[in-house]
């Protein structure tokens, strides 16, 4: 009687501990054995939503693509309305039929690298972007890299492919910066239809360059925040601006940047937020 009495206890526990153990692997980027640890859920509680997601996320970083669909469309068979489910199939469907390749398991975005800090951390959306083939191996918090041509400052992949390119004015400031000795680290934080918004960090300010601000803010004590709306901002004589999303932009003829909403990274495909 007790044994039957502690019969769901047991699976309920033994859920949450694989659970648990799935979504660390994954922030990990332990993907082969992420997949295996929710293959191994499906096995105990099939049909599980959110074990179908992260089975797809695993599958999709390992290149996977067939078998990433696969999980996703079980999973919108689960819940029709599941938004993850669906923006990965989206996002998953611009690889085509034929990517079967092994995806080169991307650098994670340390999570400190977001933390709020004053003048060292900022928005932008990239121009001049890559194809979607490209686009549709990346998944938001991908660690990027800058690559430098003349005045123009590109932003590349692991493989070091061009994703897309920094507008001019914040590229050259970067580059000033950047020639002073600072060092910037940058990942993907939103992903959307054939639009890349990257997030910048100050990592290193070299002393040549002390009391100078990478990212300036204004007004009332506020700063450019990680997914917090931000009023424009100005740094003494210079003509660098961000928007309310904290995103720079060009105030000129220029290129434009339009507004972005706010957004989490996509740390959301690991587990889903229980109703």
């Amino acid at each position: 009687m007790s044994q039957a009495t502690n019969q769901p206890e047991e699976r309920a526990r033994q859920q949450r501990q694989l659970t648990d153990q799935a979504i660390n692997l994954a922030l990990e980027s332990k993907w082969e054995e992420a997949a295996a640890t929710n293959r191994q859920l499906l096995g105990l509680f099939p049909r599980d939503l959110s074990t179908l997601n992260r089975l797809g996320k695993a599958l999709s970083e390992l290149g996977q693509y067939a078998e990433a669909r696969q999980a996703y469309s079980e999973a919108l068979e689960v819940d029709p309305t599941n938004n993850i489910a669906r923006k990965n199939l989206d996002r998953l469907a611009t690889l085509g039929d034929g990517a079967t390749a092994r995806r080169t398991s991307h650098e994670r975005m340390d999570p400190r690298l977001f933390i709020e800090e004053t003048g060292k951390t900022g928005f932008t959306q990239l121009l001049d972007l890559a194809t979607r083939q490209t686009l549709g191996l990346l998944t938001a918090g991908d660690q990027v890299y800058f690559g430098r041509d003349g005045n123009v400052l590109w932003v590349l992949n692991a493989e070091q492919e061009r994703i897309g390119r920094i507008e001019p004015r914040l590229a050259s400031r970067l580059i000033r910066f950047m020639e002073g000795g600072n060092q910037y680290a940058a990942g993907i934080a939103e992903l959307r239809d054939h639009e890349v918004r990257i997030i910048i960090r100050e990592t290193f300010l070299h002393p040549s360059q002390f009391g100078k601000v990478s990212f300036p803010a204004r007004g009332g004590g506020e700063t450019i925040r990680a997914y917090t709306k931000e009023s424009l901002v100005r740094h003494n004589d210079e003509e660098d601006e961000y928007n309310e999303d904290g995103e720079y932009v060009d105030d000129g003829d220029d290129d434009e940047m339009e507004d972005l909403h706010e957004t989490d990274l996509e740390e959301a495909d690991l587990a889903e937020p229980e109703e």
